[in-house]
């Protein structure tokens, strides 16, 4: 072979590989680019649905969302419960059957805890642990330490319940996803105090400081006496009196020991033993009886109403005589409205309370007093009480109060506490309480930016609308869905999964062309995203969109593209195809040149070392 031969087979072997390469390159550029998992079998915090991880379709393959009537969570317990100590939390996870869509769960696969932003336990190891199941159903138990911040209330724990499914019509339908569907369960926590001194005059009572124990229920019958007995006790503090609360519904004559007070110096067991004697028109079946306990703590003296059960026997309705006795009086609320659908932190509101006198007796001079724990609603005004001249028997009134949420509020429910003061005809002084539970909802606050519309769309062609969806509130949007919807597009309802707050997912929906766009439109398309709040509400969020869809091209439309090309060369027009060779010509030549410029350098330096070496 020439000289000349073996320089022309090198030049076009290197015309060759530049042409190589720079296929792969495009390829490359074209080709999405796929993270392989580590293979570990760990799982982080952000590859857990719910967490607020990135696009969970993604991170989890084929885990998709499930219907919450698949799985039941049921023994719930809860142990301690105080802020910065230790919680004990265990429940068991069970699936269901779906009857309506022919399948049933065939196995809890795991289950773990959300880890959002209202966790209210710290992130310690049992935070990240998952329990793992091996059928129907899995009991799971966390020791959570309580957050040292927390106030005094009750707070929703998260945990994902990740399970299979199997079809019940022996049908060949094949379930090879994972599912997995969200349950909370409800944990009331005690607050530390914020700000005071122990033993302060301002020290509030709190549900475990001290207890009522007892064998058995008190019981007794119209006319005789009832005996209850009892030890209050407390784990830290010392008790110095208990003494029965005699209020409206007391069912016992008001004896000598109905008044008597039970004392000691200070003790952490205080023994108790009351002889009540029945009234002859007390009500059958169980009644409670309320104590007062007085205790200290440090050198404060703090009281607490502890209640038992008291089951008594009355007459006969045949026997009583009593169509001229009235019923005692009891003033109670039966509900509540709002002047807004959600009340949001820092917000005003109107309160209307629904009360009514239940007696066949009117009442007179109501005092209705309102409070919460923690100052979490106050009155605009300044006054948080309210006046009823008369409530008539039986009858109903509406009270309004003009309310103002705090700012530090987070998204639950916030129990108010309403109290009434009352006389009967005759004087007689009375007094209720209820209780309501007032829900807050944080504002959901939503931005698509990084917009990329598919850069073209036919008719019966496809493509995908690219965006992020940013979280920018202060709750989580939890199973999140997107879809477009336009009179020239179809899309399927995309699943993004969880958006933690100040955190962003991504969207990316698959667009069909179903109608051209006109010619006097924008073609303006709306993007529906579907969400759950923090609160567990559904809601909605839409934002416009430009995607324009043009005609479909069909063979003769490009046969008359070629005539068109054809025409404009042969009238002296230069098709654009002619303008490209001759660059990538001479792009291939430089290359060759660059070529043999380094090779001839590269032989030139190692015939200089050989040279060096020799000498």
């Amino acid at each position: 072979m020439s000289t000349r031969m073996k320089k022309w087979r090198k030049t076009a072997a290197l015309v060759l590989c530049v042409l190589a390469v720079f296929g792969i390159y495009h390829s490359a550029a074209a080709a999405p680019v796929q993270e392989e998992g580590n293979g570990s079998g760990t799982i982080s915090s952000e590859d857990m649905p719910g967490n607020g991880g990135a696009d969970e379709g993604e991170q989890n393959g084929e885990m998709l969302a499930g219907a919450s009537s698949d799985i039941s969570i049921s023994g719930v317990k809860v142990n301690g419960a105080k802020a910065g100590g230790r919680v004990e939390i265990s429940f068991t996870a069970a699936g269901n059957k779906n009857r309506k869509k022919n399948y049933e769960v065939e196995r809890i696969e795991r289950v773990y805890p959300v880890l959002n932003e209202g966790f209210p336990f710290a992130m310690e190891d049992e935070a990240y642990r998952v329990t793992t199941g091996s059928g129907n159903s899995v009991h799971c138990s966390y020791r959570f330490r309580a957050k040292d911040t927390l106030e005094t209330g009750y707070y929703l724990t998260g945990f994902t319940v990740v399970y299979s499914r199997r079809a019940t019509d022996g049908s060949t339908a094949v379930y090879d996803s994972e599912y997995y569907v969200n349950k909370d369960v409800s944990v009331k926590l005690t607050g530390k105090k914020s700000g005071g001194e122990a033993g302060s005059s301002d020290d509030p009572a709190l549900d475990g400081d001290v207890s009522l124990k007892m064998s058995g229920t008190p019981h007794g019958s119209y006319g005789g006496n009832c005996r209850v007995a009892f030890t209050a006790y407390s784990s830290k503090y010392k008790i110095t009196d208990v003494v029965p609360v005699i209020g409206e519904g007391f069912p016992f004559e008001s004896t000598t020991d109905a008044y008597r007070v039970t004392h000691s110096k200070g003790t952490k067991k205080l023994k108790c033993r009351y002889t009540f004697r029945v009234k002859e028109d007390a009500a059958a079946g169980y009644q409670g009886i309320t104590f007062k306990i007085t205790y200290l703590k440090g050198k404060t003296s703090v009281t607490a109403d502890k209640t038992i059960q008291v089951k008594l026997k009355g007459k006969k309705q045949a026997e009583q005589t009593g169509n001229d006795k009235k019923s005692t009086p009891r003033v109670m609320v039966t509900g509540y409205d709002t002047d807004v659908k959600k009340i949001t932190p820092n917000s005003k509101f109107q309160l209307k309370l629904h009360i009514k006198n239940n007696a066949s007796q009117a009442v007179k001079n109501v005092k209705f007093s309102l409070s919460t724990a923690n100052g979490e609603f106050l009155p605009v005004s300044g006054a948080s009480t309210a006046y009823v001249d008369r409530i008539g028997a039986k009858g109903t009134v509406t009270i309004s109060f003009k309310m103002k949420a705090s700012a530090s509020l987070g998204s639950r429910s916030y129990p108010m506490t309403i109290k009434a003061e009352y006389e009967d005809g005759k004087a007689n002084a009375f007094d209720s309480q209820d209780n309501v539970s007032i829900p807050v909802t944080l504002k959901d606050r939503i931005s698509l930016t990084e917009m990329t519309p598919p850069d073209v769309l036919s008719v019966g062609g496809e493509g995908d609308l690219a965006f992020s969806i940013n979280n920018m509130g202060a709750g989580s949007l939890n199973n999140v869905t997107v879809q477009c919807k336009g009179d020239g597009v179809e899309s399927e309802e995309t699943f993004v999964g969880n958006i933690a707050a100040g955190a962003s997912g991504y969207a990316n929906v698959p667009l069909t062309g179903v109608e051209a766009t006109p010619e006097d439109s924008d073609g303006e398309c709306v993007i529906v995203i579907s969400y759950e709040n923090s609160s567990g509400e559904s809601s909605t969020y839409e934002e416009n969109v430009a995607i324009f869809v043009q005609d479909e091209m069909d063979e003769m439309d490009m046969e008359d593209d070629m005539e068109m090309m054809g025409e404009e060369e042969v009238g002296g027009g230069i098709s654009p195809l002619f303008l490209v060779i001759p660059v990538v010509v001479v792009l291939i030549i430089a290359g060759v040149i660059v070529h043999r410029v380094l090779k001839k350098k590269r032989l030139k330096k190692e015939e200089e070392l050989i040279d060096d070496e020799l000498l």
